[in-house]
């Protein structure tokens, strides 16, 4: 299903196609770039990404690696997204520090860019250490990187580090224009990028779709995310966790012109890809 989906998705002309990660409570995939190969394979023209690979989870060079292959395999077409992570029994099972995770960050991303030069690195860092390395095969082009925050120090790592910066799909509709004022006030240059979000998105054909959809979609995105301990979503309160009030917060979910109309409202905000 997925593979028909990609090959649908690239028909349509969707510009992207994003693979996330999770090690728990079912929900795939646990390993994005594996699951990228595969829709590399279907497709010509879509960009294939992560989204977001939990970074502090690998060893960088390995990212570096399988992110170069990628690149080969799609002509140029790979994208990697990264992020901290935040779900703790995961890192648990993976017997990663959660402590650890900012800094693998600000060790990590600069290692790989440096081993997709094509340079000799030398480097030390928590879970590596290079003596004049050379990365092989090298990327068909360095994939560019996005790079996911919530709290303000991920934001500034995101406009420092980052080709671009993609808002996690826990961001309320408000988050959205603060951290985006984060990002830009401490940007030293212009991202290669455009603002990202995720987002559900459901077109319905009439209000009473609408509702059901509804139904089905808001109880079981709010678990997910108070399961994974995603602290926007645990912080929303009994108002905000109506059903209509998540949608109005966190989905696009509506007739055409209605969801046409919320799209609209998040090109205002700078969201430049949902």
């Amino acid at each position: 299903a997925m593979l028909e989906q990609s090959e649908l998705a690239e028909q349509l002309g969707f510009h992207t196609i994003w693979a996330h990660e999770h090690h728990s409570l079912g929900a795939l995939y646990p390993s994005p770039i594996l699951v990228l190969a595969a829709a590399a394979k279907v497709t010509r023209t879509v960009r294939l990404g992560t989204n977001m690979l939990l970074l502090p989870l690998y060893h960088p060079m390995r990212v570096a690696e399988d992110m170069a292959m990628l690149s080969l395999m799609t002509e140029g077409r790979a994208v990697l997204g990264v992020s901290v992570g935040y779900v703790e029994k995961e890192f648990q099972a993976l017997g990663v520090s959660l402590k650890s995770r900012a800094r693998r960050m600000e060790q990590g991303i600069p290692l790989i860019r440096d081993l997709w030069s094509g340079r000799p690195v030398t480097a030390v860092g928590d879970n590596f250490s290079l003596e004049e390395h050379v990365l092989f095969p090298l990327p068909q082009t360095p994939p560019p990187i996005y790079i996911g925050g919530l709290v303000p120090p991920a934001v500034r790592r995101a406009a420092r580090l980052g080709d671009g910066f993609l808002l996690s799909a826990g961001t309320t509709l408000a988050q959205t224009q603060e951290r985006i004022r984060l990002y830009q006030e401490n940007l030293d240059k212009e991202p290669k990028l455009p603002i990202a979000i995720n987002r559900i998105v459901h077109v319905v054909p009439n209000k009473a779709e609408k509702e059901r959809v509804l139904s089905l979609v808001a109880p079981t995105y709010l678990n997910l995310y108070d399961n994974w301990g995603h602290q926007d979503v645990q912080r929303l309160s009994d108002q905000e966790r109506l059903f209509n009030e998540t949608a109005d917060s966190h989905f696009i979910l509506g007739e055409p012109a209605e969801c046409i109309d919320k799209i609209q409202i998040y090109r205002e905000y700078g969201i430049g890809h949902i």
